[in-house]
């Protein structure tokens, strides 16, 4: 069904730089995930109920002083990424070329003492 309203075409502002990236393994350094530990020690401690228990330790990061002689097991834990980019590197998409264009316009000059990398513009034609 004909809309007049439906734009022809958008236009994306990317940078291709700042593309996310998949990774094999868990603890990969381009996703920027949080690492901790639950270490439970070898030092027993007395519960509610009387009985003895050892001593866990939850969410220690790897700058912990912790005793190595008194860990008895150490569990890693990754957390989720917290760098999270598009997978093509889209940053914005408008309408109009000259919406587009003040963006950028816009970010350069906000981010100038940022040294930003270089942001391309794309035009993608709708078909209906």
């Amino acid at each position: 069904m004909w809309n007049p309203f439906r734009p022809k075409s958008v236009w994306v502002v990317h940078n291709p730089q700042l593309r996310a990236t998949w990774c094999s393994k868990s603890d990969c350094p381009k996703l920027g995930r949080k690492e901790v530990y639950d270490v439970v020690l070898n030092e027993k401690q007395e519960n509610t109920d009387g009985e003895l228990e050892n001593i866990i330790l939850l969410g220690v990061t790897d700058e912990a002083e912790i005793d190595e002689s008194k860990v008895e097991q150490r569990v890693k834990r990754v957390g989720e990424p917290t760098i999270k980019l598009h997978s093509l590197g889209a940053v914005a998409c408008f309408t109009s070329k000259k919406k587009a264009l003040k963006f950028i316009e816009t970010h350069f000059r906000e981010n100038q003492d940022k040294s930003p990398e270089s942001l391309e513009l794309s035009e993608i034609e709708l078909t209906p």
